[in-house]
């Protein structure tokens, strides 16, 4: 070391022991065979670090390298595109309902966000659908995220509205109304029939003795609850045909394209047409193909085998069958918004072959429905 020193080598990262451990540059390695024969020493090599020792590595392994290069540079070109736009808040409005407002916009999967205006997405959307009250349009990478809230329901002018009466969904006894516009055709107590006017559209105009002169049409608006009584019954067979899966089933691949539909495997070729099948449909993507506007359906449907033998069910299956029928017509009452008030059941036997299940439900409605005041009504002379 003090001949590379007095000969000029420079030398680093000297570690001793046994042996002297040190870093030299490639240059002044050429020079050191001389200096080590005279000092009896036999330099080896370590290992070798630096940028052209790096580039001998890339070359000897230049698949590897150009696979990585490739792959960051499709990385950074297919980064620099819009592959998806997701839709939350809305309630009232369908994704595709958003989705053709976007579009319009030449706003789509596949195009370049350099191109994308955010801004300009927020304002368009606001201005097409006044009763959105809030918008934001956000990039999360190849992402474009938009949110929405919705206004409350804009309320409907009288001007725009046609003259119409409210009339009873259903036949029961009148428990309360109130009369926003209109006339009241019925009060308290009273029962009614299904399609009955309860408030008139029709508005007579008097003068100062009471006299009617004239009569108007207008849409009759108001708060109308009717108790309501229903008596449902149903006839529950004892006989009935049982599904008993074979344990065989095919999935094939479906796929519409341009409204054209097609199956990649078709199963009916595959299976027994003597059997039949429940199938089982998964979607895997509904979306459009930009810029060629094509729509793009791939499902998986999945047809589970069974045959049908006849069974009989036993009395406590007569009753599961029978609870379960009357659950679901409360259940579609509390779906339309009813309110159950009473409610029973009973179940008897109706001869050797049936069943039957008698339900008696009382329940408070609310909802009304409309029938549009006629030309004759409007015209109907005034009383005198």
């Amino acid at each position: 070391m003090n001949m590379c020193r007095h000969h000029g080598i420079r030398l680093w990262s000297i570690q001793g022991g046994e042996r002297v451990f040190f870093s030299v540059g490639a240059k002044d390695y050429r020079r050191l065979p001389p200096l080590a024969y005279k000092s009896g020493v036999c330099p080896r090599i370590a290992c070798r670090r630096g940028f052209p020792f790096w580039l001998f590595y890339v070359k000897r392994n230049l698949s590897f390298f150009t696979g990585m290069l490739l792959f960051f540079c499709l990385l950074n070109i297919l980064s620099s595109f819009v592959w998806e736009i997701t839709y939350r808040g809305q309630e009232r409005y369908s994704r595709e309902t958003l989705g053709r407002t976007v579009e319009a916009m030449q706003v789509y999967p596949g195009m370049r966000r350099s191109r994308l205006n955010c801004d300009a997405i927020e304002k368009e959307i606001r201005r097409v659908h006044p009763d959105i009250s809030w918008v934001s349009a956000e990039e999360k990478g190849s992402v474009l995220q938009i949110s929405i809230k919705e206004g409350k329901e804009g309320v409907v002018h009288e001007a725009e509205k046609q003259p119409c009466h409210v009339t009873a969904l259903y036949g029961g006894v009148v428990q309360e109304i109130s009369v926003n516009r209109g006339t009241a055709c019925v009060k308290k107590g009273d029962k009614v029939k299904k399609g009955q006017i309860l408030i008139s559209g029709i508005v007579p105009i008097t003068d100062d003795s009471d006299t009617v002169t004239e009569k108007i049409g207008v849409a009759a608006k108001g708060a109308v609850t009717i108790l309501v009584n229903k008596k449902k019954e149903k006839l529950i067979p004892v006989s009935y045909d049982k599904k008993v899966y074979t344990g065989r089933e095919l999935k094939a691949l479906e796929v519409e394209l341009g409204g054209q539909s097609f199956s990649i495997r078709n199963p009916f070729k595959w299976l027994d047409n003597s059997h039949k099948y429940d199938i089982m449909t998964t979607v895997w993507t509904d979306r459009v193909i930009h810029p060629f506007e094509y729509p793009v359906d791939v499902r998986q449907a999945v047809y589970i085998e069974y045959d049908q033998k006849s069974a009989s069910r036993t009395t406590d299956e007569l009753k599961k069958e029978g609870l379960a029928w009357y659950r679901r017509v409360l259940t579609r009452l509390a779906d339309r918004g009813m309110e159950v008030v009473s409610r029973s059941a009973v179940m008897r036997k109706q001869d050797e072959e049936n069943w039957k299940i008698l339900a008696d439900i009382s329940f408070l409605c609310s909802q009304t429905g409309e029938k549009p005041v006629t030309d004759q009504e409007r015209t109907q002379p005034a009383q005198k």
